[in-house]
């Protein structure tokens, strides 16, 4: 993912609402959203290349989204070849045994995070947890420390750079579009940030581009809401720009048996 929009506890107590758009090379090949894993139930699109996922809905209780962040400095090939690929450690952090234990299932990744991070090496990136119990994000710059901080209630973004980044253009828009607003219901959160997420740039107004067109290298080729409380889950999906492409629902890989066709 490249944008994130995070909304915590703003629809009711207990509650996450995450809308992402997914900038990527367009020639990368990606299959959308489907069954990644059956116990436990983990629903995601899949990176064809490499095998790993940019967002993983683990059930009705989280959801794990990638974003690449912006290296400190540029890797010598030897390094980048020695690389465990991102989108593996968010399926593998999706797929993390709940604790039979007091810990909760958002403490349980958040140590699943950290062993990962310390066992093997990957690209700067950040790793966002959405759960209505907690949420936490992993910033991971290739070379400080892990650092592992909890949003609190509100409106949250992250691109490329820290969470809440207001020096960071697209960042800091979104937040000032989305200030305090309390949304009136589910439908009205899902219709403002469906439409966040399609924003084009405007030099007149200083408008970023939230969807991106035509850019070289990346472009925003897919988009997802999901909304998550503790009796419900809604997962949708929009293959291709979120200005023109219909958001579809996926809700139903959350919980229902797995259909004929679906893949674990």
């Amino acid at each position: 993912m490249c944008t994130v929009i995070l909304g915590v506890d703003v629809l009711e107590p207990a509650s996450v609402i995450l809308a992402a758009n997914r900038d990527e090379l367009p020639s990368r090949a990606s299959a959308s959203p489907a069954l990644l894993n059956r116990d436990p139930r983990v629903a995601g699109g899949r990176d064809l290349v490499a095998g790993g996922t940019w967002l993983a809905v683990r059930e009705r209780r989280a959801a794990l989204a990638l974003l690449n962040r912006r290296p400190l400095t540029t890797p010598s090939p030897e390094t980048v070849a020695l690389r465990r690929s991102r989108g593996l450690l968010t399926l593998d952090l999706a797929c993390t045994p709940a604790s039979s234990g007091p810990a909760t299932f958002a403490d349980v990744c958040e140590r699943a995070a950290r062993a990962a991070f310390a066992a093997a090496s990957y690209g700067p990136c950040s790793l966002l947890f959405a759960s209505p119990e907690r949420s936490w994000i992993a910033s991971h710059d290739g070379r400080s420390p892990l650092r592992v901080e909890t949003p609190g209630p509100g409106w949250h973004v992250v691109t490329h750079a820290d969470l809440d980044d207001r020096a960071e253009p697209r960042t800091a828009w979104l937040l000032g579009q989305l200030g305090g607003w309390r949304p009136g219901s589910p439908d009205q959160a899902i219709a403002r940030l469906r439409d966040l997420l399609g924003t084009h740039p405007d030099a007149r107004s200083g408008t970023p581009a939230v969807c991106i067109h035509d850019e070289s290298p990346m472009s925003t080729v897919s988009s997802a809401l999901v909304r998550l409380s503790r009796d419900h889950g809604r997962y949708l999906h929009a293959e291709g720009r979120p200005c023109t492409s219909p958001f579809v629902d996926h809700s139903h890989l959350l919980a229902e048996p797995a259909a004929a066709g679906e893949r674990a």
